[in-house]
């Protein structure tokens, strides 16, 4: 049996790059990926990967703010990632946040608030990947640039990879165009994860962290005609969902637990 060091959680807006950033990682096409304007990961999906000779399991995620033509609802994806955070057998030993830049989205800082303030409170080493930058001069000097917009809006990483997730268009010589950019992003993002992952020593309060979550949620649908969690009413917040929205947030959660 293939042992795993801890599990990664990747999560991000449609289009960020989690899905290319988890085939970089295999060197294979494992994870579908869309061209189009929606997303074309429903549910989570894992895959245990090598990584200098250590196996993580990376979890590929259905990406957020889609809208109304989305593949997967806001609030459906949101509750399906709180779920899946929350209920990780032996919890959780990163959250990978990604974006696609160059442009920083107002959506980055409500999602930012949500799973690494709200559901992870901030205990969970949190990076930051900003993908689709290949068309930088100079990929890290992107995040120098952007860096104290990002703390204006209270996003604080344990660490950041600026990368591109592609490969590019075929040269006549045989390569393709961002061929070097992209094996220089795969070791960026394979040293945040042997960096920044909780190691097994650190992992007990991660585990005794997630039973506390789990409970807290489970006691709301015990109670739910006298009280509501306070992280339900925060995540509604801070997303600024309509009560639709809400309603269905809350219905996707409850069918798990009921």
């Amino acid at each position: 049996m293939t042992e795993v060091l801890g599990n990664i959680v990747l999560v991000g807006e449609t289009g960020a790059g989690k899905s290319s950033i988890i085939n970089m990682i295999a060197g294979a096409e494992l994870a579908r990926i869309s061209n189009g304007a929606a997303g074309c990961t429903f549910e989570s999906h894992s895959y245990v990967l090598p990584m200098h000779g250590r196996n993580f399991k990376f979890f590929d995620t259905a990406g957020l703010n889609e809208g109304e033509m989305g593949t997967v609802e806001r609030s459906v994806a949101i509750a399906q990632l709180y779920k899946l955070i929350t209920r990780l057998d032996g919890g959780i030993n990163l959250l990978m946040f990604c974006m696609r830049g160059p442009r920083i989205k107002n959506a980055t800082h409500q999602n930012w608030k949500i799973f690494h303030e709200i559901i992870c409170k901030k205990q969970v080493p949190t990076v930051l990947v900003v993908t689709g930058l290949e068309h930088e001069e100079n990929l890290d000097e992107w995040w120098w640039k952007n860096k104290a917009a990002f703390e204006h809006q209270g996003i604080r990483t344990d660490d950041t990879a600026c990368i591109t997730a592609t490969r590019g268009k075929l040269r006549r010589d045989g390569c393709r165009v961002f061929d070097d950019d992209y094996e220089q992003s795969l070791a960026k993002i394979q040293n945040l994860v042997l960096n920044r992952a909780l190691h097994r020593p650190q992992f007990v309060n991660g585990i005794n962290w997630f039973y506390e979550v789990t409970r807290k949620i489970f006691f709301f649908f015990q109670w739910t005609t006298i009280r509501e969690a306070k992280e339900i009413r925060e995540i509604a917040d801070a997303c600024s969902m309509s009560n639709e929205e809400t309603a269905r947030f809350k219905e996707v959660l409850a069918e798990s637990w009921l």
